[in-house]
């Protein structure tokens, strides 16, 4: 009777024991991990241009992507407005085309409305805590206008950015266009102005739909149900050079634009990102017509911020 008992228990025995022995295949998406949309963000970003200057010289910063700036001796002032007498850096981040603009998470809009744009810059001067800025009129920039604003470039006039943060707590950028300098758009393409400060500066003009009415479209982007936190849209115009963030959360819940910030029959492309719940980055795109009050939902998958970046330079250049 013993002996059976245990012919039983060892046949019991032997399929546990070789379950244990399998080893069991763990398949992880190809994909790169963020902890949150802000740190993507931050890690797209082009790395700037930095350069020590004299400030009780004449100095000129030319940028790798073509921005040059120049300024007069005694043009950086401290925070008590006197002239800074010893060597200082200068930081210049350079957003001259579309593909910049995104990955830059620079967008060309204007309290709502599109601006079609010939390029933009951020200037900084010091560390983030020091309180610097240029003398008035001190200083001018000038750089080539590579995106392909049609009929408007020699409209281009300079906005100044200014950071905000949207509703759901989204930092953006809104440009307003600064009266306070002086522009000039030469017939070889180079945008030139005068009285530049320190921050982000653009060469835009309004977008103006003229014999079309405004409407509006909103965005759902596949596995997303929560628009507050963690999902980015892009719409890259096609038309003209322009590219918004679309950063509404509406009741449906989707991304939606602005109500009549959006021409009848505008042809573009959508960039849906996302961060999931595994922190695992997802993408995709989807062209679209806008036809009025559309709804288009953008198909992401996993993959790696080398494919996202190429996917963005495939849609902008």
């Amino acid at each position: 009777m013993k002996q059976i008992n245990l012919v039983l228990i060892f046949s019991l025995l032997i399929p546990l024991l070789s379950c244990n022995d399998e080893e069991v295949d763990i398949v992880l998406p190809s994909a790169s991990t963020y902890s949150s949309i802000y740190e993507l963000r931050q890690s797209l970003k082009p790395a700037p241009y930095v350069v020590s200057v004299d400030p009780t010289q004449n100095f000129t910063i030319n940028g790798p992507d073509g921005v040059q700036i120049n300024c007069n001796a005694n043009s950086i002032l401290d925070s008590s407005g006197q002239p800074v007498n010893q060597a200082v850096d200068v930081t210049l981040n350079e957003y001259l085309t579309t593909d910049k603009m995104i990955l830059g998470n620079v967008p060309t809009s204007s309290n709502g409305s599109l601006l079609v744009t010939g390029g933009s810059f951020d200037l900084k001067i010091g560390a983030d805590n020091d309180e610097y800025s240029l003398a008035p009129w001190n200083c001018n920039c000038n750089f080539s206008v590579q995106t392909n604003p049609g009929n408007y470039l020699n409209q281009m006039q300079l906005f100044t950015g200014n950071m905000v943060n949207d509703n759901n707590g989204v930092e953006i950028v809104d440009w307003e266009l600064n009266n306070q300098v002086e522009t000039a758009m030469g017939t070889d393409g180079i945008f030139n102005t005068w009285g530049i400060d320190i921050g982000l500066s653009n060469c835009d003009v309004l977008y103006e739909m003229a014999g079309a009415n405004g409407t509006q479209f909103e965005v759902t982007v596949s596995g997303v149900t929560d628009y507050t936190d963690n999902v980015t849209v892009w719409l890259v115009i096609e038309d003209f050079p322009s590219v918004v963030m679309i950063i509404t959360v509406n009741s449906t819940p989707a991304l939606e634009t602005y109500v009549g910030s959006i021409p009848m029959g505008l042809n573009a492309t959508l960039i849906g990102i996302h961060i999931d719940e595994n922190n695992y980055l997802k993408f995709g795109s989807l062209p679209i017509e806008v036809m009025g009050d559309d709804s288009f939902n953008i198909d992401v998958d996993f993959g790696t911020e080398d494919e996202l970046v190429s996917l963005i330079q495939s849609l902008t250049n």
